[in-house]
């Protein structure tokens, strides 16, 4: 399954009126399924989802919100496609966002939910707006999902309110954003959010960002220009995985080691997917210091094509990021630093198995 991004359309960015009517595409289908903020709307032919796909997505499009400083004040349709094409989006494209909801062939597709949540403030200067999904969305495989590169003001001034943000900036757009809430906190994200709009020029985006972090820009910049590069994977915020108390496991008790059985399949609730022929699960992990821990993964059925991914709780290319194999009883040791960790369990799609899983380290085990 491919997976990409997609550029605004000129609606999108300028508003719902006008716009509806003349694309029977954004037509919403019948909602088969409502959450706390989430109502549920496949197309005909849309793929079956995994059970815990959509209690997944209704708490992320809270997380979101949290996180952008946005009040839920009515629920985020998503029109799940089929793979006919019957999208109102760019030829080519997986999914996109309106100001009534997200339409993807996929579920989930994180980055188009923070679009759809950040849309009832009504999106910012593009670049920053797919800087921001970039951050705080999914991670799945795109091809343009490549190592950060490009001036940042070549970048900044690409945007605009009839294209969007071109896709060989998005690098460098997540990039930024991540260093800005890395370095000066989630205020600056919130903040353009705010007091900017999809229609603001580069100037207006930059007087906000000065106002918020207390920096000039060309000291922003000076500082952004030492930052290392990395790809979208690296400097993301496994935001689920990292926010919702309900995903952290126990792994230790006193000095001995506590196994994590987890189930990953799609009749199983708490797995999500299938996309890009995968499915999942996401558990967390505290840390109590910082030191080498081991991992062992064993599986009940095949181990090829499963794998752990295991993420720090943080932004940026310094972010601890590490991928085990899973099944055969291989362990890895990893050095992680003191705090959350995020740990995404996969299989192949359609092929559920049972993961006991073992952590020993800081003098447990």
């Amino acid at each position: 399954m491919q997976s990409m991004l997609v550029r605004w359309g000129v609606c999108v960015l300028l508003g719902a009126t006008g716009c509806e009517a003349e694309d029977p595409a954004r037509e919403i289908p019948p909602i088969i399924w409502s959450g706390a903020q989430l109502d549920y709307a496949p197309r005909p032919g849309a793929y079956e989802l995994c059970e815990g796909t959509l209690p997944y997505m209704d708490r992320y499009v809270a997380l979101v919100a949290d996180a952008m400083g946005v009040e839920v004040d009515r629920s985020l349709v998503y029109v799940h496609a089929s793979g006919d094409g019957d999208l109102p989006c760019q030829e080519g494209v997986v999914g996109c966002a309106f100001f009534e909801g997200v339409y993807s062939k996929v579920a989930p597709q994180e980055h188009e939910i923070v679009h759809g949540v950040r849309g009832w403030s009504g999106f910012s200067p593009g670049f920053f707006e797919e800087g921001a999904a970039e951050v705080f969305g999914d991670d799945a495989r795109a091809a343009v999902r490549v190592m950060s590169n490009g001036s940042l003001m070549e970048g900044i001034e690409a945007a605009s309110v009839e294209t969007g943000l071109p896709l060989r900036w998005y690098p460098r757009a997540g990039h930024f954003a991540a260093h800005l809430h890395e370095r000066y906190g989630p205020e600056v994200t919130q903040e353009l959010l705010r007091r900017t709009d999809a229609r603001a020029g580069e100037g207006r985006a930059i007087e906000v960002i000065e106002a918020v972090t207390g920096a000039g820009w060309d000291e922003i910049v000076e500082e952004y220009a030492k930052v290392p590069e990395c790809a979208q994977a690296r400097y993301r915020y496994p935001l689920h995985g990292c926010e919702e108390p309900t995903v952290l496991r126990a792994w230790c008790d006193g000095d001995e080691s506590v196994g994590i059985i987890e189930r990953i399949a799609c009749d199983d609730p708490d797995t999500i997917g299938p996309r890009n022929g995968e499915m999942w699960t996401t558990i967390a992990v505290e840390v109590p210091e910082d030191g080498d821990y081991r991992f062992v993964a064993r599986l009940g059925e095949g181990a090829v094509g499963s794998e752990m991914t295991i993420e720090e709780c943080a932004v940026g290319c310094d972010k601890i990021m590490a991928k085990v194999p899973m099944g055969g009883g291989n362990s890895m040791e990893v050095f992680l630093r003191k705090g959350r960790y995020a740990l995404r369990l996969t299989r192949p799609e359609g092929e559920p198995a049972e993961v006991r899983m073992e952590i020993s380290g800081a003098g447990c085990g």
